[in-house]
């Protein structure tokens, strides 16, 4: 609900302490509020220049991104809510979330905006390159743009958006999914662009399942799909469509798959399935094509739909750590693993 309020904070490793930095009403059960840090390689010298966190908000009836300083407290506000941060250059990718409230629901934010008066493709809604120094926010791609693209006539009236982007290793370019709903489904389609909206190319059209993705590199991506025949993880080369299948008969079809710093390791997760309703917390090496299983986790059945607790896993920078989100013991939490030793 529109109503609803979630307190952002920090989690102190050492004593597991939550510490409050503020609230928001901007969040999904799935993704939160999209945090990042930002200006991550500074260190605090009493001069109030410690990396920054953001998390997106409401103000009035517009998306923002907070900038929060958690040494000073101090609070600046970036136009348009943060989907994605660039790893080189000081600039995000925002989207609209409370369009996707009325696409998605389970990916957007609740707000007071009728889904009568959400446009079905809009010209003046998309991509949004957020400057993370000045606050300034522009559009560069539009959903209109990428529809026109598609040259796919079936999607002629069809609601449209945008969701999950991700900057490629050196910041060059993007991947993103834009989607179409079809009455109760909805289909995917596959996309990269530079951060200023150019080189827009259709990696995987309409048509086919398309899920979770991740770059390798500034050139390679790993998608689960099932654009080679089958549903599982293929590896292509931006703009080629060289695909590869990764992992077959070892990873699952699908999952939360994410590259190790080292790029050596593939993290993922899988669905709740069998009898006891188990997660499967596992990382892949590459190279030797091994899985190791990290975990299973229990999910009662009340956790479905909008309110499931999908594990999501993600490493820390230095590839020592994963974190991963856990209802097995009866609570949304956040839980650790120690790769410190993997080999």
């Amino acid at each position: 609900m529109p109503e609803d309020v979630a307190t952002v904070g920090l989690i102190h490793r050492d004593t597991d302490t939550f510490i409050p930095h503020a609230k928001t009403s901007a969040f999904n059960l799935q993704q939160g509020s999209m945090m990042h840090w930002i200006n991550g390689s500074k260190v605090d010298e009493g001069d109030g220049t410690a990396a920054e966190f953001t998390f997106n908000d409401w103000e009035n009836d517009r998306l923002v991104s907070r900038a929060l300083n958690p040494i000073t407290g101090t609070v600046r506000t970036i136009r348009g809510a943060i989907a994605a941060v660039s790893p080189t250059a000081p600039i995000a990718i925002g989207l609209n979330y409370g369009r996707m409230a009325h696409c998605r629901a389970v990916v957007g934010y609740a707000s007071h905006t009728k889904s009568a008066d959400v446009a079905a493709q809009p010209e003046d809604d998309g991509l949004y390159q957020l400057n993370l120094q000045d606050g300034s926010s522009k559009l560069v791609l539009s959903i209109a743009d990428v529809i026109r693209a598609s040259q796919d006539e079936r999607l002629v009236g069809k609601r449209a958006w945008f969701n999950h982007v991700l900057f490629n290793t050196d910041g060059t370019r993007l991947l993103f999914f834009c989607r179409v709903r079809q009455e109760t489904r909805f289909y995917s389609s596959l996309w990269t662009v530079n951060p200023d909206g150019s080189d827009l190319e259709m990696q995987i059209p309409f048509g086919y399942k398309v899920s979770h993705f991740d770059w390798r590199t500034s050139t390679r991506i790993l998608v689960s799909s099932d654009i080679s025949g089958e549903m599982g993880f293929v590896e292509f080369t931006d703009g080629l469509r060289d695909f590869t299948p990764l992992g077959r008969g070892v990873l699952p079809r699908d999952g939360h798959a994410s590259y190790s710093p080292d790029r050596e390791w593939l993290l993922c997760d899988s669905y709740p399935s069998g009898p006891q309703r188990l997660a499967q917390l596992m990382v892949y090496n590459i190279a030797e094509n091994r899985k190791i299983v990290l975990g299973e986790f229990h999910h009662e059945e009340q956790f479905v739909g909008d309110i499931r607790c999908d594990l999501h896993p993600r490493w820390t920078p230095d590839g020592a750590t994963v974190t991963f989100d856990s209802v097995h013991e009866d609570s949304r939490q956040i839980y650790l693993v120690d790769l410190s030793s993997l080999e």
